[in-house]
């Protein structure tokens, strides 16, 4: 009689073990693979969303003889006649002088009816109210068409509005704000630059649509409300430490003695690796940060972060290369007319 024998033998506490890390392996390779799935996923729909808002700015220029609607959400408080005397002697007018917000072609309508408390709300929780028009008061709402667009998928807080548009297209000065207008133009004007170079209402005054920053995601933590207020800005001059064109270290700014406001509004940090904005011509784009202590620095932690208006180091061979992320959107803000940084620190 033969008699056939099994092998029983179970498997080893090693080759469990191995077995147990090429799950492990596997598991965490699907794990990064549906992250950055979902990363590209959300980068895509932000990117579409901003796209719409670009072309829904084109759309209403079209059918309004070429003129922009305002990035600002309300009339400019102040001043709205600017004179410039010297050699670059102007005078500018914003709105033709009208201080009416109905007048003001706002492409969001986030003031009075628009807003309740000071808080800027369209298809929430008081959708019910016949007050809430802050986006669909807006100009840009009927190319728009949905709420939905208005709002990013990486945003992070509870607003309606996760974009805002540069302050330097579709204005008569830097954000249509006087101060800007009359701070900054000694620097301008020393290098050439007149005030009605920088007046930006019409689309025929964009010079270069493809590579100039039309909106963009931005946070405003800081402004004590619950929306985006008025445009997006950064100081286009350059900052105290810079080169100038003779090669030295420039302490201070060129033909202007007012200090440096560098990151006056920052782009929303929620999603560092895909900080989205468009152009003018409706193309779009993602960055990511080169400096990743920026986020901290402006917003924190650790400690509460400097804010807006914060005047990061200038690029020099103490510092190191600070500057580069502010230079990236700086060089985007209105290409052909704003004068390049000559030269560039050598990275």
């Amino acid at each position: 009689m033969i008699t056939q024998r099994h092998d029983s033998r179970a498997f080893t506490v090693v080759e469990l073990l191995v077995v147990v890390g090429i799950i492990a392996l596997l598991v965490a390779l699907v794990l990064v693979g549906f992250q950055k799935a979902k990363l590209l996923a959300r980068t895509a729909m932000c990117l579409s969303n901003q796209r719409q808002l670009a072309l829904a700015q084109a759309g209403y220029a079209t059918d309004n003889g070429g003129a922009f609607a305002s990035p600002r959400t309300s009339i400019p408080v102040g001043a709205l006649t600017l004179t410039f005397t010297g050699v670059c002697s102007e005078k500018l007018v914003i709105n033709n002088g009208n201080t009416s917000n109905e007048s003001y072609h706002t492409w969001t309508a986030s003031y009075g009816a628009g807003l309740v408390g000071g808080i800027e709300y369209e298809f929430g929780v008081n959708s019910t109210n016949p007050l809430a028009k802050a986006l669909s008061g807006g100009r840009l709402y009927a190319y728009i068409g949905s709420s939905l667009v208005y709002r990013s998928p990486f945003d992070t807080t509870a607003r309606i509005r996760s974009y805002s548009f540069s302050g330097f297209v579709g204005t008569t000065t830097a954000g249509d704000n006087s101060g800007f207008g009359q701070s900054w133009q000694p620097w301008f004007c020393s290098q050439g630059v007149e005030p009605s170079e920088l007046v930006t209402t019409h689309t025929n005054r964009i010079k270069v649509p493809a590579q100039t920053l039309c909106s963009i995601v931005e946070d405003d933590p800081t402004n004590g409300l619950s929306y985006n207020e008025q445009s997006w800005m950064i100081d286009p001059r350059p900052p105290a430490g810079s080169l100038a064109p003779s090669g030295a270290v420039n302490p201070g700014l060129w033909g202007n003695s007012s200090g440096w406001l560098g990151w006056i509004d920052a782009p929303a940090f929620w999603e560092p690796r895909a900080i989205t904005y468009s152009y003018c011509d409706g193309s779009t784009e993602s960055y990511s940060l080169q400096n990743p202590n920026l986020v901290g620095m402006i917003q924190g932690p650790p400690g509460a972060g400097y804010g807006p208006y914060f005047p990061q180091p200038a690029d020099n061979a103490a510092s190191g290369p600070w500057r580069r992320d502010w230079m990236h959107f700086r060089e985007r803000l209105l290409p052909g007319v704003i004068p390049p940084m000559i030269p560039r620190y050598q990275q």
